[in-house]
């Protein structure tokens, strides 16, 4: 069995491909441009890089307050390294860089796409290559991740590189080819703990090559070395941080949540074309069996394909059945968009000879790509939470799937996953018209000011020198491990006698005020607490009276919006945690405003407060 997607990259005509990819990537800079948007999380990584910065080390809250790691290693560091050399701040170089990435990851795809060869052994014809290459620079998930300033795009482009580079043919796997996958893994997990699996795999399968007598003892030992950053990094973290792991797992990984993984990925499906995948996979597999025979002993040959393969699929099941998602639109199946794509072309020229069905293949994946476009254009001009239904602006013959898209949509909305990435901008907005400039505000007569919040993002950026109680937990250590945040679903009836309340004309139909009032009445909360879901699920279904919903249909989308749980916002602070660090801080777009106390805050109060409640939480007092 030869390797599926990596062999010689062929010389013919170089210039044509040079100059295409020249093309390709400025259509990325270009359309990522488009995309581009920056998240209020985005700002919780601008802190800690802001901290490095000016000396306080990688920590949320300044000393005395303990370390805790809320962001990516290695991308904090990135960010601080610029801001040092160049004077850029984060908030100004996180994007540019992250489109820089972007043309890395394409230089990585393209080169790999390269080396396709046919059932024959041929290079892919260019026309073929070309083809997969607009299809990748045609999918919006791939180009709506090269910005947000998150670590995504120095994550994937490690993780493109680990996985494109395991498909080496196996003449190549000595002691340099070892070390370059060795140090891709290792940038990789110093990235984002998504790493670990890289890591492991790559340390796993060098211990397989020795055994096997592809690889000596001495040159896997060498090649593994790059292995010992990570090495370094775990041990660092555990004495710096007193964790294994950053704090963010702790937070957000709770009880398996494998029906919103599932309607998460089938959403994908829809706007990627990953459907179209199966075909492909099925065929190729069925190819393969018939002409290797003993595939069992063909995949041990290709062990480091073998377990790319495996960690990518890992990766994306623990997402989707563990975790249940991401709290962003795609951001952990952003990998999946470009590599499915490299992956459907390689089987496609493996199945036949020359350019006609990888050509039909990388042509369908871009058309099928184009619902993620279609999408956007239908919600072009969401609302004040950056949402729309794409049903209302669906053709006849789509509206059954638009609904059904959509329903999936509101599902997971009400309980903050995969929440667009215009929903991110806009929030973003509404924050930072509501924040001043960044400054400091300690003084000598209040040297820890403090603010209790949620949203920590840009609060945390503006109030440089302050301190800051992140109540999700995600840079708290005790919150992080406290108890879940209860959320009760609605009692049987509640929301029928609600609704039947609401239709004061007994005609069984409800507006939006009226849909405001009803699930205002069942939740016992202020009516327009709901109005962005309300107002998406109104859009939904309202398909035989504009602007109205039948009483059936309101007992049918109810369960939509009735959550039980909420990506990354699960914890709540234990009763009595944050009011013992005395909160006094008000920030308006004026300014920050501190209210002295009338018994300050003290270094040694501060260090009382952490290890009371720390070994409240050891000893297992806080529950959950």
């Amino acid at each position: 069995m030869s390797s599926p997607a990596i062999a010689s990259a062929p010389t013919s005509r170089p210039w044509a491909r040079y100059l295409a990819f020249a093309v390709l990537a400025a259509l990325t800079i270009w359309g990522a441009s488009r995309l581009a948007f920056l998240c209020d999380d985005a700002f919780i990584h601008f802190r800690y890089a802001a901290n490095l910065y000016e000396g306080r080390g990688i920590v949320w809250n300044p000393a005395p307050f303990a370390p805790v790691e809320g962001a990516g290693f290695l991308w904090v560091i990135v960010l601080a390294t610029i801001w040092s050399l160049t004077g850029v701040a984060p908030p100004e170089a996180a994007n540019p860089f992250s489109m820089l990435c972007g043309v890395v990851q394409l230089a990585l795809l393209a080169t790999a796409l390269a080396r396709v060869r046919d059932r024959d052994g041929r290079a892919l014809p260019f026309v073929a290559w070309l083809c997969a290459m607009l299809a990748l620079v045609g999918n919006r998930t791939f180009l709506q991740w090269l910005s947000s300033g998150l670590d995504t795009a120095l994550f994937n482009m490690w993780l493109f590189w680990w996985t494109l580079h395991a498909f080496r043919g196996p003449g190549r796997r000595d002691a340099r080819w070892l070390a370059w996958w060795s140090l891709a893994a290792a940038l990789a997990t110093m990235t984002r703990p998504d790493g670990l699996p890289l890591t492991c795999a790559t340390a796993g399968v060098a211990g397989w090559l020795v055994l096997r007598r592809e690889l000596p003892l001495r040159s896997a030992l060498l090649g593994l070395a790059p292995l010992l950053l990570v090495v370094g990094l775990t041990l660092w973290r555990r004495a710096y941080y007193g964790d294994w792991l950053p704090n963010t797992y702790y937070a957000k990984v709770v009880a398996a949540w494998p029906e919103a993984g599932a309607r998460y990925f089938a959403c994908f499906a829809v706007e990627n074309g990953t459907w179209l995948w199966l075909p492909i996979v099925v065929a190729w597999s069925i190819d393969a069996a018939r002409r290797l025979g003993a595939s069992f002993r063909a995949v041990l040959a290709h062990a480091p394909a073998a377990a790319a393969v495996a960690v990518v699929l890992f990766n994306t099941s623990y997402y989707l059945f563990k975790v249940g998602g991401d709290h962003f639109e795609y951001r952990v199946l952003s990998p999946l968009a470009a590599l499915g794509t490299v992956a459907c072309v390689a089987m496609a020229a493996r199945l036949g000879r020359g350019a006609r069905l990888p050509v039909a293949t990388a042509l369908a994946l871009l058309l099928a790509g184009g619902v993620g476009w279609l999408h956007l254009a239908w919600t072009r001009e969401p609302t004040y939470f950056g949402i729309r239904a794409v049903t209302p602006a669906a053709p006849a013959a789509l509206k059954p799937l638009a609904r059904w898209f959509d329903r999936q949509q509101l599902w997971l909305f009400a309980r903050y996953i995969c929440l667009r990435c215009v929903h991110h901008d806009i929030a973003l907005q509404i924050y930072s018209g509501a924040h001043p400039a960044r400054q400091n505000v300690a003084t000598p007569e209040i040297p820890f000011p403090v603010l209790a919040t949620g949203a920590v993002g840009v609060p945390g950026w503006v109030m440089a020198d302050g301190v800051i109680i992140d109540e999700f937990g995600l840079n708290d250590w005790v919150i992080a491990r406290a108890p879940l945040r209860p959320l009760q679903p609605l009692a049987s009836g509640v929301l029928e006698r609600a609704v039947a309340a609401a239709d004061t004309d007994a005609d069984g139909w409800l507006d939006y005020q009226a849909l405001q009032v009803a699930f205002g009445t069942a939740n016992g909360v202020p009516p327009g607490d709901a109005a962005g879901a309300l107002r998406f699920m109104l859009d939904t279904f309202a398909d035989e009276r504009p602007g109205q919903m039948s009483v059936q249909q309101v007992l049918e989308a109810g369960p939509l919006i009735d959550a039980e749980r909420r990506m990354a916002h699960d914890r709540a602070p234990p009763p009595g945690y944050v009011e013992a660090f005395e909160p006094n801080v008000t920030i308006t777009p004026a300014g920050v405003v501190v209210r002295p106390r009338k018994v300050p805050l003290t270094a040694e109060r501060v260090r009382e407060i952490e290890a009371e409640w720390r070994a409240r939480v050891l000893r297992g007092e806080l529950g959950g």
